[in-house]
């Protein structure tokens, strides 16, 4: 009798205990589904929205395009007016063995002390070199960057498609074209306008 009653409360344990490891294992599951469920709300939430985020970089990066507006005009040239300081025989079209130096002259509007006026020379869509003046005067109207060759083999300067994009504190406004060559031709692509959206419309973005 003793024995039997044992038994019988060996078998309840072995129930209760049965009892428990599904409840565990139900909670368990319970919790991972949970999880799975806000793992799939949140990434369907944050896949969603990323037009906002564009969008709002995009607004930020239109209003910043708008505070500069100082480089007016971007000009190629093959010689500099001593007297004024300015280009003058403005031309898009440049021999590579007679026009040792290429002048760019930029028409600017009433840039504050301390403006940074920086250009980026490519050829073909090749980076060349960057160039950087900062402003030391107000009422700064004009500012010139060239570029020259040397006399012998190494000056001989390649032929090629030529553009140069300008940057007021970082931030792209004019850009110019113009080619080099060794043969006559009578016309260059147009000077192409300037969007937010273009690769080198941020000049830390070209220069990283």
């Amino acid at each position: 009798m003793i024995q039997a009653k044992v038994k019988t409360q060996d078998n309840k344990k072995k129930i209760m205990t049965h009892s428990e490891l599904i409840k565990e294992i139900v909670l368990i599951f319970g919790i991972f589904i949970a999880l799975l469920i806000g793992a799939v709300i949140f990434f369907t939430y944050r896949n969603s929205h990323p037009s906002k985020k564009v969008t709002l970089m995009k607004e930020s990066l239109v209003r910043r395009s708008k505070v500069p507006n100082v480089i007016i005009k971007a000009t190629t040239a093959k010689a500099v007016d001593v007297s004024t300081g300015k280009v003058v025989r403005a031309a898009r079209i440049f021999s590579s063995v007679n026009d040792k130096t290429i002048y760019l002259g930029l028409d600017l509007h009433a840039p504050k002390i301390g403006t940074r006026i920086d250009y980026v020379r490519y050829l073909n869509d090749r980076y060349v070199d960057h160039g950087s003046i900062e402003v030391t005067k107000n009422g700064t109207g004009y500012l010139i960057f060239s570029w020259t060759t040397i006399n012998g083999y190494l000056g001989v300067r390649p032929d090629g498609k030529y553009k140069v994009s300008t940057y007021t504190d970082g931030i792209l406004e004019k850009r110019v074209l113009y080619t080099v060559t060794h043969e006559k031709i009578s016309s260059v692509e147009e000077d192409n306008q300037v969007s937010i959206n273009d690769s080198d419309f941020l000049l830390a973005k070209i220069l990283k």
